[in-house]
């Protein structure tokens, strides 16, 4: 009997205790380019969010298929490539390359593919039950998609950025993303840190990243992830703009 309450009393602690993923290190994260229709590009942790996921998907022509955020997850999805027809809550939408949508807990997507070409896609899923508020989910705003058509450009001397929006979520009390056009030959800013963790999606180009003091090369569909404070910069060492994604949090 003995024994048994003492089972007992380990299953009840271990299943309050949050299986924490593997530790992400700072470094660049290669697409594995093949035909799987999905592929991942990394899975793990920090020290914010205790598991985090990128994963790389394919959707055929005539395919449909839905996104559905946990109950104590958030997902972002970003068009990679193709049309991409997406119904969120009482909204449709054909999106393109560049374009987001954003799950809070418990939320539902449906994208589907009308057309012949394939389209590809990226899902970020995001889960932290200790940095968990309902609440502060809520008064940051509801579920929504973000159309590239309708993402204000600002052009500066390096080429030019897209901020699309800073705002608290269910799991973060600061989620903030930008898009960054980087002309050729372009630094995106000398080598420095910040407090936030930090994921780069390189969407089109050929970069080179100093992370620490390391230097990286990372091609369009690559990730990095970026520790907190740790030395980083993006350097476009292709022919082509860099387009490429800043995802912060705290």
């Amino acid at each position: 009997m003995k024994n048994l309450v003492l089972i007992g009393l380990l299953l009840a602690i271990s299943g309050s205790i949050e299986v924490q993923a593997q530790i992400l290190d700072s470094r660049v994260y290669p697409l594995e380019r093949g035909t799987a229709k999905k592929t991942q590009v990394f899975s793990g942790s920090g020290s914010i969010l205790s598991n985090q996921t990128a994963t790389y998907h394919t959707l055929s022509g005539g395919k449909q298929t839905a996104i559905i955020s946990g109950k104590q997850e958030e997902v972002l999805v970003i068009i990679k490539n193709g049309k991409a027809n997406v119904q969120l809550l009482e909204e449709q939408k054909v999106l393109e390359q560049g374009s987001v949508v954003f799950l809070l807990p418990g939320d539902k997507a449906l994208i589907s593919n009308s057309t012949k070409e394939a389209v590809t896609y990226y899902t970020l899923t995001a889960s932290s039950k200790t940095n968990f508020s309902e609440d502060r989910g809520r008064q940051g705003g509801s579920s929504f998609i973000m159309d590239w058509k309708d993402m204000v450009f600002k052009p500066h001397s390096k080429g030019g950025v897209r901020q699309l929006f800073n705002r608290p979520t269910a799991m973060l009390n600061k989620f903030d993303i930008h898009i960054t056009t980087l002309d050729v030959g372009m630094k995106s800013h000398d080598p420095h840190t910040h407090s936030n963790e930090e994921i780069i999606l390189l969407l089109s180009g050929n970069a080179e990243m100093q992370i620490d003091q390391s230097h990286q090369k990372a091609s369009g569909g690559d990730a990095v992830w970026l520790g907190s404070m740790v030395l980083h910069n993006l350097t476009n060492i292709g022919n082509i703009p860099c387009l490429y994604y800043a995802i912060q949090w705290n």
